[in-house]
C-alpha cells in the first residue's frame, strides 16, 4: 500500500475542484506505484502526477529540549481524466 492519507485541506479542495487531488504516499512511492494505486482502488483515469517531498521540522523533546531528527513527508498531486471525480473530496455543502 503506498497511498497513506488523502490530504483535506483548504488549498487542496480548490484544487480537487479543478481535478487536482493530493495524496501523502510513502517516501519510496514513484510516480508509476502512485499511478497504478490510484487507478485501482477509484476506478479513474490518471492523466498526469506531480511528486513533492516536504520537510517536517524537528520537534525539541526531553528535559534538555534537543532538536529531535527531522524528517521528510512525500506527496503525490493526480490529475484525473476530464468529468472524473474522487468521492473523498466531495464535500456536501451543508445549510
Amino acid at each position: 500500500m503506498t497511498l497513506i492519507r488523502p490530504v483535506i485541506t483548504e488549498k487542496s479542495m480548490m484544487a480537487a475542484s479543478q481535478g487536482l487531488y493530493t495524496f501523502e504516499v510513502t517516501l519510496d512511492t514513484s510516480k508509476s506505484m502512485a499511478r497504478v494505486e490510484v487507478e485501482t482502488t477509484f476506478k479513474v483515469n490518471v492523466v498526469g502526477i506531480n511528486m513533492t517531498r516536504r520537510h517536517v521540522p524537528a520537534k525539541s523533546t526531553g528535559s534538555k529540549r534537543i532538536k529531535g531528527n527531522s524528517s521528510f513527508k512525500k506527496f503525490a498531486m493526480l490529475k484525473l481524466k476530464k468529468g472524473q471525480t474522487i468521492d473523498l473530496f466531495d464535500l456536501k455543502e451543508g445549510k
